[in-house]
């Protein structure tokens, strides 16, 4: 029989089997390639999200223990009068709030000892029970300033994260550990004094990796800086046995590339055997904090089972569909064209704006039927997005409200107009951030003709910090009288201050009175940021004061007072580190070099030169945006009586 023979039917069958069949088999074989090389993407794509989020949470969580351990170094550097009972409360308290820290050591170098003796490190670690222990590291049997931990920290004269290694001696645990010098004033000298520590163990490291949601038998593993286990499904390798060992052992070119590449930083994704000997897909990456890597590594077979399930679902549904496409190849063509027709109008009305219509009733299944779903569901789905869009945009008015009227409520706390004082100049300015900010500065006439004055900077920004300032802001205020004693009202705004913070915020303040006829000033200090003096002849140099620990971070510190002498045409310059710290565009901070400069030279008052710092600061950050608030308080001393004061307030 030939083909001109046949009728139409014949011919439609044939036609669409021959035709069916060629494409069936080109289906096949495009879809079988095309599956594998998606199944890989989507794998190193999975991979490499979960490393990144694995990555960035480890990262995140011993970032945040080398912040903690350097505000420790930086209360150790900031109070040489601690003792060894305050060092023991210090060290509880740290390692207490700090989940991840195992333990925290202070070791002091030779001569810095807070007992008298000659060596000396307090070390407070977890028991297995939960409880604190301490115990002092500084015995015959362990030889602390010979330990890696302690000797690389002080050689390099920065913070170290070690290799892992067996703390026999202290926790005796696997542990790795944060070590960050800190440095004392001496003889007018700033010496090396000891190695603030934070310890995290393996275990802990090894039950986060432990943690990770991987599909089917997939699993991670955890490596030091020099390939070494760190964390792996088989313990018998964590801390036995390193890339390059393994891969020696078996021959495996793959994991040799693999520990060659982890040891100079770099991420990847690899296809080999794995420590098993089975094909797997590997993805590792760097973890920045301490220069480990994490990898994740998933069986090759069980991924490619999907591919070949996917593949025999395809030859199953293309035989049936050609069955199926002979039975009913006239049907659709009638079924098909009409509701298409009644779809295609009713998307036209609702092109034209119309979401409220209704979609024609269709009464065939298939691909049409979920067509009109499909838009259905996105008629529906439209409406609901433009109803949540009107509601958040009103919540984001309504919070910039909110946040303006806070900005507003936080300038009135600060002076918009400054005492008169005979042959004394006062000018203060600040400028925020954000919205609210966390500096403050204030200047009060007392009743027998001396001025309280005051600055402060309180740790982060926004709303809480705002708060915070308006507490501290107000505790000077309110101890500003008549008998006012800079040290002694230092102490109480750092008592009220530490009552109730579970938030673990601080303070950093300046305060003093002068006598504007005999130009002594009275100061006392908590960790903030030293003034200037510019002299009578435009020379400026810092007025360094004993530092202090910040306010609302030990409740029973004591502070000191000190004393300098303002002549006529010496202005003193208070300023927080939003000035110093101010950042240009290239990363580069402002600096105590740029500030002496800008301050130094020239003859005006205190209210030009807070204006030339402000100008000298903005053309160094030139486009980069503000990070810090920034705020200066200026007292000029000027020749004769004539009164003189007022606000440079920026907003």
């Amino acid at each position: 029989m030939h083909w001109a023979d046949l009728g139409v039917t014949a011919r439609l069958i044939l036609a669409l089997s021959l035709c069916g069949g060629l494409i069936f088999a080109v289906v096949f074989s495009v879809n079988d390639r095309f599956t594998s090389r998606l199944v890989e993407e989507q794998v190193m794509a999975h991979s490499r999200d979960v490393v990144a989020a694995a990555v960035y949470s480890i990262d995140d969580q011993l970032r945040a223990v080398a912040r903690d351990q350097a505000t420790l170094a930086t209360a150790l550097e900031s109070a040489p009068r601690l003792t060894t009972a305050d060092l023991r409360r210090i060290l509880r308290y740290h390692v207490a709030t700090n989940e991840e820290v195992f333990g925290a050591a202070i070791a002091f170098a030779p001569g810095f000892s807070p007992n008298g003796r000659e060596r000396s490190a307090p070390y407070c670690f977890k028991r297995l029970n939960g409880e604190l222990a301490i115990i002092d590291l500084a015995s015959p049997s362990y030889n602390y300033p010979q330990q890696p931990w302690y000797r690389l920290p002080a050689e390099r004269k920065a913070p170290v994260w070690s290799e892992p290694y067996f703390d026999e001696g202290g926790g005796n645990v696997v542990m790795t550990t944060y070590s960050v010098p800190f440095y004392r004033m001496q003889g007018g000298v700033r010496r090396f004094a000891g190695i603030a520590t934070s310890d995290v163990s393996v275990d802990w490291l090894g039950r986060q990796i432990a943690s990770l949601k991987l599909n089917r038998n997939g699993y991670a593993a955890l490596f030091s800086r020099n390939g070494v286990y760190l964390a792996h499904p088989d313990r018998s390798l964590v801390m036995r046995e390193t890339l390059a060992g393994v891969a020696e052992k078996k021959n495996n070119p793959v994991l040799r590339e693999i520990g060659r590449a982890i040891t100079r930083g770099e991420s990847g994704f690899v296809t080999g055997s794995n420590v098993f000997d089975r094909e797997s897909w590997i993805y590792y990456a760097p973890v920045p904090a301490t220069g480990w890597s994490l990898a994740v590594v998933f069986p090759a077979e069980e991924m490619r089972s999907e591919v070949t399930r996917i593949g025999r679902m395809i030859a199953l549904l293309c035989i049936a569909g050609i069955v199926v496409l002979v039975l009913a190849i006239v049907l659709v063509a009638r079924s098909v064209s009409r509701p298409l027709a009644e779809i295609s109008l009713a998307v036209q009305r609702i092109a034209g704006g119309d979401l409220d219509g209704d979609l024609p009733p269709i009464r065939v299944g298939g691909e049409v039927r979920h067509l009109a779903d499909s838009f259905g569901r996105m008629q529906r789905d439209l409406k609901e997005h433009i109803r949540q869009l009107t509601e958040t945009t009103a919540v984001k008015e309504r919070m910039a409200g909110e946040l303006s009227v806070a900005h507003d409520l936080q300038m009135a706390i600060l002076p918009h107009e400054l005492p008169e004082l005979p042959g004394l100049e006062i000018a203060g300015c600040c400028v925020p951030a954000r919205e609210v900010g966390g500096d403050f500065y204030d200047a009060r006439l007392l009743a027998d003709g001396r001025l309280f004055f005051v600055i402060g900077d309180v740790s982060g920004k926004g709303v809480p910090a705002a708060l915070y300032m308006a507490m501290a802001v107000t505790l000077a205020r309110a101890g500003a009288g008549d008998d006012c004693d800079p040290a002694e009202l230092l102490g109480r705004i750092n008592r009220e201050l530490c009552r109730g913070n579970d938030s673990c915020m601080f303070a950093t303040i300046l305060c003093g009175i002068i006598d504007p006829n005999s130009g002594m000033v009275r100061l006392a200090n908590a960790g903030h940021t030293p003034p200037a003096i510019r002299r009578a002849d435009g020379t400026c140099v810092f007025q360094r004061l004993s530092p202090g620990l910040v306010a609302g971070y030990l409740e029973d510190f004591t502070y000191v007072e000190e004393q300098v002498t303002l002549i006529a045409g010496d202005t003193l310059i208070l300023y927080t580190d939003g000035v110093t710290e101010a950042m240009s565009g290239a990363g580069e901070l402002f600096g105590e070099a740029r500030l002496l400069a800008a301050l130094s030279g020239g003859t005006g008052g205190a209210g030009e030169l807070l204006r030339k710092v402000e100008e000298a600061v903005a053309a160094f950050a030139d486009a980069a945006s503000q990070s810090d608030d920034l705020t200066m308080l200026a007292l000029f001393r000027r020749d004769g009586t004539g009164k003189s004061g007022g606000a440079c307030t920026s907003f």
